[in-house]
């Protein structure tokens, strides 16, 4: 089954998936300083978290370019046995991607080391929930991902905003990377230094990169040294264009 997004104007999921409940700190006095919001550029709206967990994985959804949308605290479950009283479970977000179907996650900050009977109970409802949905259920742990891979995704989303003087420089910025192949941050910003400053150039760079038009390593600390191509999978010029350009530099 093909699942094409993009021609869904999402006023309908929007409604569905509106925020089931405000976050809260009931958890502050073991974690001080954790819940907060920020404004989401795929969203076009401010994004609230619980943990510093939860706002590690909406980073990265805002920097995954096969994300097309995304809700927090989504949809309420009902969990129930015969032993209790029905109530409502709410996972935290419910995720769109390119060409697949949706996924329903649950955030945590790690693995349980011992069996958790009331866990594992919600998360059976969940993943039955999920597959009457057709969606996919996943417990995932951001806090455990690789810490330079952490730094990179919190360092390139203060680079999501595109500032008014991008429109005017970024075909530029494309072109000198496409007409050199490979770069780096510092070295393609110098290349208009005559022009521009390269401390303006370099935002533009990262925000690139946060677009996926450039690419880089991002195992390696994201900075000034790092190397960066275009990606080709952008297609951000065609090679007719690409010999035209060479010519002229």
């Amino acid at each position: 089954m093909g699942y094409n997004w993009s021609k869904m104007d999402w006023k309908q999921e929007d409604y569905l998936y509106a925020p089931k409940r405000k976050v809260n700190n009931r958890n502050s006095h073991q974690h001080p300083h954790i819940i907060g919001s920020f404004y989401s550029h795929k969203m076009e709206r401010h994004v609230e978290y619980e943990s510093l967990g939860e706002r590690l994985f909406y980073y990265y959804l805002e920097l995954d370019q096969s994300v097309v949308r995304y809700y927090v605290q989504p949809v309420e479950i009902p969990i129930h046995n015969i032993e209790e009283n029905e109530w409502y479970h709410i996972p935290d977000t419910l995720v769109f991607r390119k060409n697949t179907i949706p996924f329903l996650y649950q955030v945590k900050h790690e693995p349980e080391e011992e069996k958790d009977e009331r866990l594992e109970k919600i998360n059976s409802f969940c993943e039955r929930y999920a597959r009457d949905q057709d969606w996919e259920y996943l417990v995932i742990y951001p806090k455990m991902m690789p810490s330079i891979l952490a730094r990179n995704i919190r360092f390139l989303k203060n680079f999501l905003k595109e500032r008014t003087y991008y429109s005017k420089w970024s075909e530029k910025v494309i072109y000198r990377l496409v007409c050199l192949e490979s770069s780096t941050v510092h070295n393609l910003a110098d290349c208009f230094s005559d022009e521009y400053h390269s401390l303006l150039i370099k935002p533009l760079i990262y925000h690139l990169i946060t677009r996926g038009i450039f690419q880089t390593d991002v195992n390696q600390i994201i900075g000034s040294n790092s190397p960066i191509t275009v990606n080709q999978l952008m297609n951000p010029l065609f090679p007719e264009e690409k010999k035209v350009l060479m010519d002229v530099y």
